[in-house]
């Protein structure tokens, strides 16, 4: 292999130096690199160091590495001491606007050079196919540079005029509720939020009430979702705002007056296969770029504990649940998550849910700060009250667990063509 041809050592370093030296730089790199785009083996102990200490949690500056190494028995580096390599690293001038163009060499150079294997292997007497396939899969990887920032805006302004906080009178985000921002005060920063419910209940549409409220009050707001697209969550948030039906807003039957008021700082994600190393990837870039204050994430089971987890599924759930929770602290923003409850409910003579119906993991009861549960009866198949009234706009809120708060019990009305709830707005 040949420098500067089919790889670079000033790049990697200077990558690596980056890294190191601006806080937050490494969530930039998440998507964009593995080890294999670093040639050098040092460059790679390094940068698998450093992506550990980020799965971790954990700041990734010198000291941090250096200690990490040190742990996993690297105390060398090409000769030299781990610290003073780490020292070297971090003593390189870059600038850190160069740190994506520079990301996206390394993974052309990578390609480059999977493409030479991949025409070396023919010249061998052994069964290519699997290796063939296996390369071919790389350089196709290599080559799809996937930016870190997902995110679609409501407007293209939004990304440029919303990047301040809007203060309230309230302790923290509107639930958007009345009710229970008297009691409770609102979402806080830190607070990992879970809103759960039976399929087809309401939960989505919950969250895309919540969602657009906070926006409207000025608050930086991103949605993930892994089960319906962007356009489909606009259109939900349209339908809330103006009043028209769902199915005609996908349709078109609006007018432009109907439209979502312009520059709404509201961003969308949708990608049904994130990790949560993705998502906190994502909102880490998007905090950085145009501020965060509200992240809300469509639904908790849907999210993958690492691309290829082999875990079983109760104990990847546990760590999805303590990885939304560490995103709340760590950006100091709410955290909504989305959850699907389990069977339990259907089965009972009293249809109204239960913490104990949170579905695969008892983690996330542990792990939450507020849990809210939403029901309606007619979902559950109760079409009627005891006085014979129709439950077709009837809906519950189970306020069960909500940390130096109250629990409670809120009655909602819900107008399913608009999926809006009562209360909501």
């Amino acid at each position: 292999m040949k420098p500067y041809i089919h790889y670079n050592p000033d790049i990697e370093r200077g990558v690596l130096g980056i890294c190191i030296m601006h806080m937050g730089a490494y969530s930039g790199v998440h998507h964009l690199l593995t080890e294999v785009c670093f040639y050098e083996k040092k460059n790679q102990q390094v940068y698998r160091a450093m992506r550990g200490l980020w799965m971790q949690g954990e700041v990734v500056n010198g000291i941090g590495l250096t200690a990490q190494l040190y742990a996993d028995g690297v105390h060398t580096i090409d000769g030299i001491p781990t610290a003073m390599y780490m020292t070297e690293l971090g003593d390189e001038l870059h600038l850190a606007s160069q740190l994506e163009r520079w990301c996206i060499r390394l993974r052309e150079l990578a390609a480059r050079r999977m493409m030479l294997e991949l025409s070396a292997i023919a010249d061998t007497d052994d069964d290519i196919t699997a290796t063939a396939q296996q390369l071919q899969e790389q350089i196709r990887e290599a080559l799809s540079i996937q930016h870190v920032s997902k995110w679609v805006s409501a407007t293209e302004a939004a990304a440029r005029l919303r990047n301040h906080s809007v203060q309230e009178e309230m302790h923290g985000i509107s639930t958007t509720i009345p009710s229970l921002d008297q009691i409770n005060g609102g979402f806080a920063a830190g607070h990992l939020v879970v809103i759960g419910a039976r399929p087809s209940v309401g939960k989505s549409a919950l969250a895309c009430n919540i969602a657009l409220q906070a926006a409207k009050a000025g608050h930086n707001t991103a949605m993930v979702s892994m089960e319906m697209g962007v356009h489909e969550l606009y259109a939900r948030m349209l339908a809330q705002h103006s009043g028209v039906g769902y199915r005609d807003v996908v349709k078109g039957n609006y007018k432009p007056e109907d439209a979502l008021p312009a520059n709404l700082p509201l961003f969308f994600a949708d990608d049904a296969q994130m990790t949560i190393h993705d998502i906190r990837a994502h909102a880490e870039q998007l905090q950085q770029t145009n501020g965060l204050q509200l992240l809300i994430v469509d639904y908790l089971q849907l999210i993958q504990e690492h691309a290829d987890g082999k875990r079983p599924r109760e104990q990847q759930i546990a760590a999805i649940s303590r990885g939304l929770k560490m995103i709340a602290m760590s950006l100091q923003i709410p955290v909504i998550a989305l959850s699907q409850l389990n069977r339990e409910s259907e089965h009972r003579q009293n249809k109204r849910p239960t913490l104990a119906d949170l579905r695969e993991s008892g983690a996330i009861e542990q792990d939450a700060d507020v849990v809210m549960l939403l029901h309606r009866d007619w979902q559950a198949g109760i079409r009627q009250t005891e006085t014979g009234a129709t439950t077709a706009n009837d809906a519950d809120l189970l306020v069960c667990k909500w940390r130096n708060g109250q629990t409670t019990d809120i009655r909602l009305s819900f107008h399913g063509p608009t999926m809006l709830f009562g209360g909501v707005g």
